[in-house]
C-alpha cells in the first residue's frame, strides 16, 4: 500500500478489498482524492472516483466534522467496487500536522467477493 497517512493501518483489513485491484499510481491518486474530499466536500454530498485504467469505482460520502485532542476529524462512508469485489464501510479520519488525513478504525463488515 501507499505510505500515506490516510492508510496508515493494519493492511489485513483490506486484503480482499476492491482497492487491492488498483495499480500503485491509481492508489496514490485515490488516496489524494480521499484527502481532498475530507478537506473540501460538504457533509452528506456523495462524490465518485473512477480509476483511469482498472475497473474500479468508489463513492465517498463525507460526514460530520468533530474535534479530538485538538485535531479535526471526520467520518466518511466509502463504497468501492471492482469487477469481482465490493466493500462498504463507515470510516473515521483525523487530520495530522502535515494536513493529511489519518485513518482510524473502520466500522465495516468484512470485504470479500462480490455477490
Amino acid at each position: 500500500m501507499v505510505a500515506s497517512a490516510a492508510f496508515a493501518i493494519n493492511a489485513s483489513v483490506f486484503l480482499e478489498a476492491p482497492v487491492t485491484r488498483l495499480s500503485a499510481e491509481e492508489l496514490k491518486a485515490f488516496v489524494a482524492f480521499i484527502d481532498k474530499t475530507l478537506s473540501e466536500a460538504p457533509e452528506g454530498v456523495l462524490v465518485e472516483w473512477r480509476a483511469p485504467k482498472t475497473k474500479f469505482v468508489s463513492k465517498l460520502t463525507p460526514g460530520k466534522r468533530t474535534t479530538q485532542g485538538g485535531r479535526e476529524c471526520r467520518e466518511m462512508t466509502i463504497e468501492s467496487e471492482s469487477s469481482d469485489r465490493y466493500q462498504r464501510g463507515r470510516y473515521f479520519f483525523c487530520q495530522v500536522a502535515s494536513g493529511a488525513w489519518e485513518f482510524r478504525l473502520p466500522q465495516a463488515g468484512p470485504a470479500g467477493t462480490k455477490r
